[in-house]
């Protein structure tokens, strides 16, 4: 080897040596794995937690999914530039489509899913996309006071405490007509019975017509009893009305749901891990777990339960589909918002809230929400 030759030698290994250290540092970064924390956004394709929560998403047997929150993910991923693998974890899973997020099973969880301070803590929401509270679903005649609950109310102590005082005052009348009527009309000499229910229909038409027998009477008696007994009459009728008014009315009030205030004590139904579920656990007030609007709505029809709380949209929805099955009393209440969950960490968050607010700045997202929900008032 010559002294000219060797630097040349020791540029070539240094030239390799550096080369080597390259391809190792290029092997390592294409090997290393990102954490489900940090899943890179610009992905081909989007794993989407959902589950059937009408209308926010619809599905009919194994058919596509559809609905308000299917649409506007479909938007948004179009604007993402990604494609959608959906995974379905069945009717209103919203805690099960959390933890698929939370696990890394899914990058996306898109339903109606309340954004709550307890769900901040596992996984990340995207900015509220849509308004919501709780409602309440009661039977169409809910409020009204049916005939058997009308005439039940005649049997109430107060209204059998004025039919005895008012059959006494009739019972004590006839004998008065009686006496005044004996000597001039044969029908009050056929002996005591007889005579006395005769005085009772003679009073009760009396009450009724303001009459009894010739109107032409000369007799003073006569007239002055008549008159009296009409008078005493129309007194016990207004009384005997404005008592069994007062019953029924408060027998209304009682019954009527028009509120939240109005549940405790009654029948209520929700679907179990539900907002909704929540609010009446932390209220005591009891209610029948169910996994969704359909179920609810049997037990309602068949007067099993008394009432529906659910998410206002849902029973929105519901009503609008099966006209006459229900009605919605009550404002709205417990006020929620929806939003798009993602892992903690995720980037895709800003990304689509990005999307989001640029929905809103062209009209597409309310040409969207109109579509399903009509124009906001």
């Amino acid at each position: 080897m010559t002294r000219r030759s060797r630097p040349r030698i020791v540029l070539a290994a240094l030239g390799i040596a550096i080369l080597t250290l390259l391809g190792i540092r290029a092997t390592f970064a294409q090997t290393a794995a990102p954490s489900p924390a940090t899943v890179s956004p610009r992905t081909d394709a989007a794993r989407v937690a959902t589950g059937l929560a009408p209308p926010f998403v619809l599905r009919e047997g194994n058919g596509p999914f559809a609905g308000f929150s299917i649409e506007l993910w479909a938007a948004l991923a179009h604007r993402l530039g990604v494609t959608t693998d959906y995974l379905d974890l069945g009717p209103r899973s919203d805690a099960a489509q959390l933890q698929a997020v939370q696990d890394g099973r899914a990058d996306v969880a898109i339903a109606a899913i309340t954004i709550t301070p307890d769900r901040e803590r596992s996984v990340d929401f995207s900015m509220p996309y849509f308004d919501s509270g709780l409602q309440i679903l009661v039977p169409p005649d809910a409020g009204g006071i049916a005939l058997l609950d009308t005439l039940g109310s005649l049997l109430a102590p107060s209204n059998l405490i004025v039919l005895g005082l008012s059959a006494l005052f009739v019972l004590l009348l006839a004998h008065v007509l009686w006496l005044v009527e004996r000597r001039a009309d044969p029908a009050f000499r056929r002996g005591y019975l007889r005579s006395i229910g005769n005085g009772i229909w003679g009073v009760i038409l009396i009450i009724a017509t303001g009459e009894h027998g010739d109107r032409d009477t000369p007799r003073i008696v006569k007239r002055l009893t008549v008159a009296g007994m009409w008078l005493i009459g129309v007194v016990l009728v207004a009384q005997f009305t404005a008592t069994l008014t007062s019953s029924l009315t408060v027998q209304q009030l009682q019954t009527a749901i028009r509120g939240p205030d109005d549940l405790p004590g009654r029948r209520v139904a929700t679907v179990a891990g539900s907002i909704a579920a929540a609010y009446l656990r932390d209220r005591g007030i009891e209610f029948t777990p169910i996994t969704s609007v359909d179920q609810a709505a049997s037990l309602l029809a068949r007067r099993q339960v008394d009432a529906i709380v659910y998410e206002a949209p849902s029973l929105q929805y519901w009503v609008r589909l099966r006209s006459g099955a229900g009605q919605i009393v009550g404002p709205v209440f417990n006020p929620e918002r929806y939003g798009i969950a993602v892992p903690l960490g995720s980037a895709l968050r800003k990304r689509i809230n990005t999307a989001l607010l640029e929905m809103q700045a062209d009209g597409s997202f309310e040409a969207m929400r109109g579509r399903w929900f009509g124009q906001p008032r």
